[in-house]
């Protein structure tokens, strides 16, 4: 099997660049190259149960096969599916943009979570340009919209994340994964109908250009985007053919906050929803009151590294960061039991993994996947290490107070199922 560097730096197909850009993942070179060295047949499906963007599920649509992609995350799903559209989805956005007009009536949204960084009437012109996309719908729930998209209107959507976010700069930090608050109502942004109308009609003009360097083989049904927990795949036992992946990493990155402009545009029910959503996210930094003790079957590597933290003279080590490091490789274990559960004997599980810190301790998480993998019966094929040069653990600068500048690698894991 031919396994390149799965960064994004080393980036050969540009494969819609003008798109969300979203800091976890894989190159689509990487995924290419995977899928192609794995010669599967037409009959094949292809499984990321950690989804993301949809760089897995982009990637086997064009390659002619069918993939399932599972996020927990709606704004996600909504990415991932507009990665799906076709040159013939154009003219469909195009028709709708002639209806986005300064005269729609809207509704103020109660709680709408948009005023976190907007003054209300700012928020409103917003939702102006989502009821076009929405065709004048309501929903009672976010899963339920977003399961009524099609893929035009999934563009639609991420082209007005892009425009949200471009808005939004003056809240974004050094690390791309969070996103800061107004300290006070006077400090929030005011958004003007004719430069926000041309900002999102641009942004989906250079969308376009990028659907038309891809077309998909239509012979190919698109593919099966869902919103769903990795820890219970809603899916038959031995029903797919190769997982390729990239769990959450293992560092204090708050999926929750770092897609909280997308969800407070989806989000149907104000923020109490997305602090649910928040919540519910794989890797966040919200986490259960009570202290578990650590269960044996997380292997001996991942008992070591959560010993090492709770031992650690820092604050909150025994506390906050130990139920955060906890319930994240719990939920990871899990996922690794539903990945065995669900691919074919002599199928194949990829893996890219990030290794990380806490503070000065190493999580060595490619050993730590490796040996939870092996104890549900994956036998390791193959391991390659590449190294690391943009890493999460050194976008937070605090961690130089425990060590100096560290290489992180990221490791590609090939196992195989008896």
């Amino acid at each position: 099997m031919l396994i390149i560097n799965p960064k994004r730096i080393n980036e050969s197909i540009e494969v819609r660049p003008d798109w969300y850009n979203y800091y976890a993942g894989y190159s689509h070179t990487f995924t290419q190259s995977i899928i192609t060295s794995c010669k599967l047949n037409n009959d094949s499906v292809i499984l990321d149960p950690w989804n993301g963007g949809g760089t897995t599920t982009l990637m086997a649509s064009i390659e002619g096969i069918r993939s399932i992609g599972i996020d927990l995350n709606p704004a996600m799903k909504v990415i991932a599916m507009a990665k799906q559209s076709t040159v013939e989805d154009i003219e469909s956005i195009r028709q709708k943009i002639k209806k986005i007009r300064s005269n729609i009536k809207v509704e103020h949204v109660k709680n709408d979570p948009l005023t976190i960084w907007l003054d209300d009437e700012s928020a409103l012109l917003i939702r102006k340009i989502e009821k076009v996309i929405l065709c004048g719908r309501y929903y009672n729930n976010t899963q339920e919209k977003v399961d009524s998209l099609q893929p035009y209107q999934c563009l639609m959507y991420t082209a007005l994340f892009n425009t949200v976010r471009q808005f939004l700069k003056p809240f974004i930090p050094s690390n791309p994964t969070w996103i800061k608050r107004p300290k006070s109502a006077d400090k929030k942004l005011t958004l003007y109908w004719p430069e926000l109308r041309s900002l999102y009609v641009s942004n989906l003009s250079k969308m376009f250009n990028s659907i038309d360097m891809v077309r998909h083989d239509r012979k190919c049904p698109l593919a099966q985007i869902n919103i769903g927990s990795s820890t219970n795949l809603q899916l038959g036992t031995e029903s797919v053919d190769l997982v390729l992946t990239s769990p959450p990493y293992c560092t204090r990155i708050d999926y929750g906050v770092a897609t909280m402009p997308e969800l407070s545009i989806i989000a149907t029910n104000g923020k109490s929803e997305i602090k649910h959503i928040r919540r519910s996210l794989m890797g966040t930094t919200t986490v259960p009151k009570s202290i578990d003790t650590i269960p044996s079957n997380l292997g001996k590597e991942c008992q070591t590294f959560l010993r090492n933290v709770y031992k650690h003279p820092s604050k909150a080590s025994q506390t906050y960061y130990f139920k955060n490091l906890l319930q994240y490789f719990k939920s990871l274990q899990l996922s690794l039991e539903q990945i065995y559960r669900v691919i074919k004997p002599n199928g194949r599980f990829i893996c890219v993994v990030q290794d990380s810190y806490y503070k000065d301790v190493h999580c060595n998480l490619p050993k730590i996947i490796g040996q939870m993998s092996q104890n549900h019966g994956f036998i390791i094929e193959d391991v390659v290490e590449f190294e690391s040069r943009q890493n999460m653990a050194n976008l937070n600068q605090k961690s130089k107070l425990y060590r100096a500048k560290n290489t992180a690698y990221e490791t590609v894991i090939v196992f195989k199922k008896d």
